[in-house]
């Protein structure tokens, strides 16, 4: 009997003890924990927070070996995002990432405690977000790239592509009109003498009523604004409003690479690389409300001449000379 004891205590050891190490490392190593609007497959983070990681990686870190990556989605529901962030908080992790304002708004509304670093699309401070781009305060930090100047001038690029436009269809998501692209695209076209067909979308499904709605209503091309739901829609409207022979002009460098006519924005794989830098410096110590938002300095402007072709469109020199990106 005894010899059985022996025996059983030395099976525990082999399959106990390894486990307790793994548990007492991953106890002892640092919980980055990423929210997403989409969904935590492998894939699908590594779309989306691809450049952050490998972010992380320069900096000598070690995903399972000297820290520990979890993620909570909302499933492609806003109304979700909290309840993953609060999630996350209860696992609990030492920092939250997000690569959009409404899940890092979402985190922030869960916890003013675990610090939050997130890409911020609209204005953090009028937001709640921060106190100031210089000195955040609070727990929350990281990228942001509003200007009110910036959508004014996406629809400036976009008369200079297509010279006499006088209407432009507008694709919203009322989900995030907290956002002010809503305000700040109705003030650009008033002030450049250009007509608006808004269309609220919620779902993607309102895209294929939306865009021969705009066709019937004679606009001369589409705006998009910025929104989580509608970036995961990018072919979905670019082979809509191809159909319809509609020019779109947007906000992220994968509407024309999907399809879309032209896009002016930051480069959203620096920013999201750039996200690195902070959650270093706050596992290392430093408080979150001390590290500025960063803003980037340089925003490039995105053209398919597939697209231009197949509308019709002949492009001034002008602006093709201005691109940094053409997709051929």
């Amino acid at each position: 009997m005894r010899q059985g004891y022996f025996a059983l205590a030395y099976l525990l050891a082999l399959f106990v003890g390894p486990f307790a190490a793994s548990q007492g490392l991953a106890a002892t190593v640092p919980h980055v924990g990423l929210l997403t609007y989409w969904d935590c497959s492998p894939g699908t983070v590594q779309d989306e927070f691809g450049p952050f990681l490998k972010g992380l990686e320069e900096l000598g870190y070690r995903k399972g070996e000297t820290f520990a990556l979890e993620c909570q989605a909302a499933g492609k529901n806003y109304d979700r995002l909290a309840e993953a962030a609060r999630k996350l908080v209860q696992l609990p992790v030492d920092v939250i990432v997000t690569s959009s304002q409404p899940a890092g708004r979402a985190a922030h509304q869960v916890t003013d405690s675990v610090p939050i670093v997130s890409i911020v699309s609209g204005d953090p401070i009028s937001a709640g977000l921060v106190a100031s781009l210089a000195r955040p305060g609070g727990n929350f930090t990281g990228v942001s790239y509003y200007a009110t100047e910036l959508t004014a001038k996406r629809l400036e690029l976009l008369k200079e592509a297509i010279p006499g436009i006088v209407t432009i269809g507008v694709l919203a998501n009322p989900d995030v009109s907290y956002l002010p692209f809503e305000a700040d695209a109705m003030r650009a076209a008033e002030k450049l003498g250009i007509g608006v067909k808004l269309h609220h979308i919620r779902q993607p499904a309102d895209l294929d009523v939306a865009i021969p709605e705009m066709k019937k209503e004679s606009v001369q091309a589409i705006f998009v604004l910025p929104d989580v739901m509608l970036a995961g829609e990018a072919a979905h409207i670019a082979d809509l409003a191809l159909e319809q022979r509609l020019p779109t002009m947007a906000w992220a460098p994968w509407y024309p690479r999907n399809g879309c006519l032209l896009a002016y924005s930051a480069d959203y794989a620096e920013m999201l690389h750039r996200l690195a830098f902070y959650v270093d410096r706050i596992l290392k110590g430093t408080n979150p409300g001390d590290l500025p938002l960063e803003q980037p300095t340089k925003f490039e402007l995105s053209i398919n001449l597939k697209t231009a072709n197949a509308l019709g469109i002949d492009l001034p020199q002008t602006v093709l000379i201005m691109a940094d990106e053409v997709i051929e």
